[in-house]
C-alpha cells in the first residue's frame, strides 16, 4: 500500500495533490536510492534504505494511476501485488517495432494537434505559478556540509533530557529542527536535510564543552563552588571516531573530570570527608586519608564512563588563623611541635 510505502496521514489520504506525492517520492528517491548509499558500510542499514526506495517506488505507481484514474488519492484502492509488478510492463514486450512507429505516426501527423499539446503544456506550467527553481527539475547530487560549534556543559553530559535546536541554514527558508541527547550523541551529531527545492544539506553538531564550568554558579556560597576541568580518553579530532560516538560507541570518549580539595593541617592528621557538589547538583562525599596527599581517584564517576580525579592541595596555618587562638595555646602548640621534630 502507498499509505505505507510514502508515510502518508490516512486520515487526510484524499488532500494529497499530485504534486505533494512526487515532492515526497523525490525525498525517498534523494535518501534512499542505491547511487546515494555508497558512504553506508552497514549492510543492514544499506538493505533497508534500498528496501524502501523499492516499496516507494511501487508505491509512487499506484499512486499516479490512482490520481490519472479518480482524480484523487482512495484509500480502498490502494492494494497492490507487489510480486506480480513485472506483469504491468510484460505486454510490451510482444509488441514489435512496427506497433511502436504506427503509435508514433498516430500522434504526431497532426501538426494541429502537436500545436496544441505544446500550448496546453506551456498553460499548464504558467496556470500553476510559473517556473520553479532549477534543482527543482535537476536537482544537484551535490551534498552541502554545514559544521555547527554546540557549546555544551557538564551537565548536559550526565542529564538524558533532550536538547532542541532551531537552525537556520544559508539559502533555505524553513529553519531545521533538530533533537539531541549530548549524553547519548557526544561529541558529534550528524542529521541528514532535504530542503524544499530538493537540494541535501549534511549538519554536523560538534559539541564543545565550555572549559573550567562552575557546578553551580547562583550558589551564594562560594566555598561550596568547586571548579572542575576535564580529560577525555580518545581521539574525537577525526571524522570516523565522532561518526562511532553519534551511532552510540561513547566507550571511546570518555571524560575525566578533575577537582581540587583544598585540606588543612587538621584534614592531613586525622582524615575525614569532603562532601562536595557533583555537576549534576548532587552532592558525593570523597574520603580523605590521613597523612596522605596522593590524588584520590573514583572510577566512572566521570562522564561517559570516565573517572572522578581529586587532587589534595595541603592549606598551611595562616597568620589569621594563628591569632585567632590564646597566648598560653599558641605556646603549648610550639612545645608539641618542637617534641615531634627536634
Amino acid at each position: 500500500m502507498y499509505i505505507e510505502a510514502l508515510n502518508l496521514n490516512i486520515d487526510n489520504i484524499d488532500k494529497y495533490t499530485r504534486d505533494e506525492i512526487k515532492n515526497i517520492y523525490k525525498k525517498i528517491a534523494l535518501e534512499c536510492h542505491p547511487d546515494k548509499l555508497t558512504n553506508i558500510t552497514d549492510e543492514a542499514e544499506r538493505n533497508v534504505k534500498i528496501e524502501r526506495f523499492k516499496n516507494a517506488s511501487i508505491g509512487y505507481k499506484k499512486a499516479i494511476e490512482d490520481f490519472d484514474n479518480y482524480g484523487k488519492l482512495k484509500c480502498n484502492g490502494t492494494d497492490y501485488d507487489f510480486d506480480n509488478l513485472a506483469d504491468d510492463y510484460e505486454i510490451y514486450s510482444n509488441f514489435d517495432l512496427n506497433f511502436w512507429k504506427n503509435t508514433y505516426d498516430g500522434i504526431f501527423k497532426d501538426k494541429e494537434i502537436i500545436k496544441n499539446t505544446f500550448i496546453d503544456v506551456a498553460s499548464y506550467f504558467f496556470n500553476k505559478g510559473g517556473f520553479k527553481n532549477k534543482n527543482y527539475y535537476n536537482p544537484s547530487t551535490k551534498i552541502i556540509k554545514h559544521s555547527i560549534n554546540l557549546p555544551i556543559t557538564y551537565y548536559d553530559l550526565c542529564s538524558p533530557n533532550k536538547r532542541k535546536l532551531r537552525i537556520l541554514l544559508k539559502n533555505v527558508k524553513e529553519a531545521v529542527y533538530i533533537s539531541l541527547c549530548c549524553k547519548n550523541d557526544y561529541p558529534c551529531l550528524t542529521r541528514q536535510y532535504i530542503d524544499d527545492d530538493s537540494v541535501e544539506h549534511e549538519i554536523i553538531i560538534n559539541m564543545i564543552i565550555e572549559d573550567d564550568c562552575d557546578v553551580d554558579e547562583s550558589k551564594e556560597d562560594d566555598d561550596d563552588i568547586i571548579h572542575y576541568t576535564h580529560n577525555i580518553i580518545g581521539d574525537t579530532s577525526n571524522a570516523s571516531n565522532a561518526s562511532n560516538a553519534s551511532n552510540g560507541n561513547i566507550g571511546k570518549h570518555k571524560i575525566d573530570l578533575n577537582i581540587t580539595i583544598d585540606i588543612n593541617i587538621l584534614d592531613y592528621l586525622i582524615g575525614g570527608t569532603k562532601k562536595i557538589r557533583y555537576v549534576d547538583n548532587t552532592y558525593i562525599d570523597i574520603e580523605i586519608v590521613p597523612f596522605s596527599l596522593e590524588d584520590i581517584i573514583i572510577k566512572n564517576k566521570g562522564l561517559l564512563g570516565g573517572n572522578l580525579n581529586a587532587r589534595l592541595n595541603f592549606q598551611n596555618i595562616t597568620l589569621q588563623d594563628w591569632g585567632k587562638i590564646s597566648e598560653k595555646k599558641r605556646m603549648r602548640l610550639i612545645t608539641i611541635f618542637k617534641k615531634m621534630y627536634i
